[in-house]
């Protein structure tokens, strides 16, 4: 039985640690002829996902670790030394590297850049440690991508050169509904906006926290609910104190019930700077909530726009993101521009027309509901979990049948 190896770090929660959780768990089910075994980069797991993954790993290696004891960074061929004998031990065939395109130069030493794929999550945008990068990137052969998007930055940011394989992300089950939803017109109380991201500056949300101040200057009801944690918590916060729009916005912090989350909200409002492909999208598309988005990257692949929701193109130099009380320091300089299938200089969406988005999807009760009830439909018709799992691993089948055959 073949051995597929992931590299992925499990220490925080978010949509790539979440999405391995659930992939392993199905792909283990769906395709019983791999054992599935965890490169951890680190020695801890959080404990979201620890017990789960105990039940459906056939194992776990340390990367850096041996008998508890850290192996040191220098000389470089140690850790390949430890991690090549960890992998024989363990019999693996592929490695899946989630995600990662710096430090990894000790894996593929260790059992061969030909034995290795890299699946993209959105780290190819990531500034920083360019030259890693891009000697990771001459050396993988395969790349699964999430977005064509991602397909597209992989190949004009960084002339990758391999071959590649667009596997849509796809809504976990432990997120999608029995039956497609349909949200009721909101009467009687405020309409209620939700925000859910890790609260990072690239994530845009003072863009959104803006566009309440305008949507509530105009004598608008409306309320603005924040499902995430960040280093940008409190800065946000005094954002809204600054807006006088406090008593509008409600920060939750972390939410473990998501679902909850979306069946509570109206519209999800998401207009990142940049964005791989956007999982919160569908997973409050699946609850009805239509999803007004910015234009940028991958997002335009996970909402369709009229169907799903709106996608608002980013209009405004980044330089003015400070005005709006956003941080530049560690945004992309460019991203893709989907619309002329190009790169570009980052901007931002202008807090005035995500304004005016929102109020025209809730200027008409039959058409909200329209597109809540197509927004879900949506969801359940193009990003099955199931399906991507095969897909995915038909990839991963075709990869290791190949390499198998050139050996002989």
């Amino acid at each position: 039985m073949p051995g597929l190896m992931h590299l992925v770090s499990l220490q925080q929660v978010g949509g790539v640690e979440a999405h391995f959780t659930e992939f392993v768990e199905h792909a283990v089910r769906r395709n019983p002829q791999w054992r599935h075994i965890w490169l951890n980069p680190l020695r801890t797991v959080h404990p979201f996902f620890g017990e789960r993954l105990q039940r459906t790993l056939a194992g776990t290696v340390y990367a850096k670790y041996r008998w508890g004891i850290k192996v040191p960074s220098r000389p470089g061929w140690l850790r390949s030394w430890h991690c090549r004998r960890q992998s024989a031990v363990a019999d693996i065939d592929i490695a899946l590297i989630w995600n990662r395109t710096a430090r990894t130069k000790f894996l593929l030493d260790a059992i061969g850049a030909e034995n290795c794929i890299h699946w993209e999550h959105g780290s190819v945008w990531h500034p920083g440690r360019e030259q890693d990068r891009a000697r990771y990137l001459q050396r993988i052969p395969l790349a699964i991508v999430n977005s064509r998007a991602s397909a597209r930055v992989l190949q004009l940011m960084w002339g990758f050169a391999g071959d590649i394989e667009v596997c849509l992300n796809a809504l976990r089950p432990s997120l999608m509904p029995e039956a497609p939803r349909r949200k009721s017109y909101p009467v009687g109380r405020p309409i209620r906006l939700g925000v859910a991201a890790r609260l990072f500056p690239v994530k845009g949300l003072p863009l959104v926290l803006h566009a309440i101040k305008i949507l509530n200057a105009r004598s608008a009801d409306f309320e603005l609910h924040i499902a995430g944690g960040g280093p940008e918590f409190d800065r946000l916060q005094r954002v809204a104190q600054d807006l006088n729009i406090t008593s509008h916005c409600y920060f939750r912090g972390a939410v473990e019930d998501m679902q909850s989350f979306y069946q509570h909200i109206d519209c999800l409002v998401h207009p990142p700077l940049t964005e791989a492909f956007g999982l919160v999208a569908i997973e409050a598309a699946a609850q009805g909530c239509p999803v007004i988005a910015a234009a940028v990257d991958g997002l335009p692949e996970a909402v369709e726009h009229g169907v799903s929701g709106l996608c608002i193109e980013p209009l405004l130099p980044l330089s003015e993101y400070p005005a709006f009380g956003g941080v530049i320091r560690g945004i992309p300089e460019r991203v893709y521009d989907p619309l002329n299938d190009e790169l570009c200089e980052t901007k931002i969406v202008d807090p005035a027309s995500l304004a005016e988005s929102i109020q025209r999807l809730f200027a008409d009760r039959d058409e909200f509901e329209r597109i809540s009830t197509s927004a879900s439909q949506h969801v359940f018709t193009k990003f099955r979990f199931d399906v991507h799992v095969d897909e995915v691993m038909n990839v991963i089948d075709r990869f290791a049948f190949g390499r198998a055959s050139h050996s002989h």
